[in-house]
């Protein structure tokens, strides 16, 4: 009676440990819970990347402004006559001389710069979404290390329990001692392939430090990941999806920037043909006439009319590169917003099937075959098999997550915003 009493308290803990068990999970860091957005928080403040794209607009805000100056002037004292004859007097004069484009080239040169401040703006935004979907992968990759770790820990508590009621019903010579011997060799595989997946952990959540700007080895709070996959879930149109792509990407932006700077050069180049004039004035004091004035007006005569039609053809063919490139890149935005769009779709419909059919399938099936082991009927052997299959869908859960959670980034990726997990 004390045998079959033991052996039901060994069954109770068995479909326990199977169902719900006791994680050996490596420990996580006290603390509130790290959600997505706070996550991309951190990283857009302390990446390296972001300070180098703000201070290479601020630097750009300056280009307008230098390049829209005038020369500098020139001041020139001149000894223009030194006579031999100490008794006779130096003719000295000093001048003040002003060059200038007789054209609008000043400005045309500062609508140049200006379109370089809205590319490096541009250049900007693209660092920040390709930050922004680093943090988002190690977010998802971080979670699904901790969920096979603690699928492992509930294996190896199973595994510990099925030695003990194994090694039980040997002793009562109900079992061979080579059930002994197979969940102790499970056992050792288990806490060999826990070690492992624990030196994985640790380096997702150094990959994850690194992508927040933090220091690697950083104790990383739990994550909020439900919230993120209930917004994940909800699959966008393809109309509103496109129409958020065509604002947000920061490619769109770079290459209208590119295609005003360009049409800005043309427009320099065919200024070209126009004159520089130069003003010089000064006073002048000679030995002869005594002191005076001097003015001299003059024009630059533009005569290599090859160099200057060969510049205006440059120009209007890198205009026309832009223009092309930026039809480029609509075509390929269509095609990466609709391509993503349909993976988002697919990893969804994977994540439901696990959800709501697979995962509730498994579970329900380990259960009769505890039970029937518990009764003598199973053996050990059949019951191992219905945990396998139940952690093996278990793991197939956590990396179907990770699965959403990628083509949710590269959707967030082809639309060209990541602000918020919902």
């Amino acid at each position: 009676m004390s045998s079959t009493r033991h052996h039901r308290w060994m069954w109770f803990a068995l479909a326990f440990s199977a169902l719900n068990g006791m994680c050996l999970a490596a420990p996580v860091a006290p603390g509130p819970a790290v959600s997505l957005d706070d996550a991309l928080a951190v990283a857009r403040a302390s990446r390296a990347e972001m300070r180098v794209a703000a201070a290479r607009v601020d630097a750009a805000r300056q280009r307008p402004i230098i390049v829209s100056a005038l020369d500098d002037p020139i001041i020139a004292p001149s000894i223009d006559h030194k006579p031999v004859d100490p008794m006779m007097k130096t003719d000295r004069s000093i001048t003040f001389e002003q060059s200038f484009p007789l054209s609008r080239v000043r400005s045309q040169r500062r609508r140049a710069a200006e379109a370089d401040v809205d590319r490096y703006q541009g250049e900007g935004g693209k660092t920040a979404l390709k930050i922004d979907a680093e943090v988002a992968q190690a977010f998802f990759m971080l979670n699904e290390r901790r969920k096979v770790v603690e699928i492992l820990g509930r294996q190896m508590t199973l595994a510990q329990e099925l030695v003990k009621l194994a090694a039980a019903r040997h002793g009562v010579g109900a079992a061979t001692q080579a059930d002994v011997l197979r969940m102790e060799i499970e056992e050792a595989r288990l806490k060999s392939r826990l070690a492992l997946t624990g030196a994985d952990l640790r380096t997702a959540e150094a990959m994850f430090n690194t992508a927040l700007g933090q220091e690697p080895y950083r104790p990383v709070p739990s994550l909020q990941m439900q919230g993120v996959l209930d917004g994940i879930v909800a699959i966008p149109d393809l109309d509103a999806s496109l129409e958020v792509a065509l604002l947000r990407r920061p490619e769109l932006r770079i290459s209208q920037a590119e295609i005003r700077r360009a049409r800005a050069e043309v427009d320099v180049m065919k200024s070209m043909y126009a004159p520089m004039a130069m003003v010089r004035a000064g006073m002048a004091d000679t030995g002869a006439a005594g002191r005076g004035y001097m003015l001299m007006v003059g024009v630059s005569v533009p005569i290599w009319f090859g160099r200057l039609k060969a510049g205006v053809r440059e120009a209007n063919a890198m205009a026309i590169m832009a223009d092309a490139d930026r039809e480029a890149m609509l075509r390929m935005i269509h095609g990466d917003v609709a391509a993503t769009l349909e993976s988002l779709r697919g990893a969804v419909g994977n994540y439901h099937a696990f959800q709501t059919d697979l995962m509730p399938r498994a579970e329900r099936a380990i259960a009769p075959a505890m039970s029937a082991y518990g009764s003598g009927t199973l053996p050990l052997s059949s019951v191992l098999e219905a945990s396998r299959a139940l952690w093996s869908l278990q793991e197939e859960f956590a990396m179907a997550e990770t699965a959403l959670g990628i083509a949710w980034v590269r959707h967030r990726s082809a639309m060209g915003t990541f602000g918020e997990s919902k």
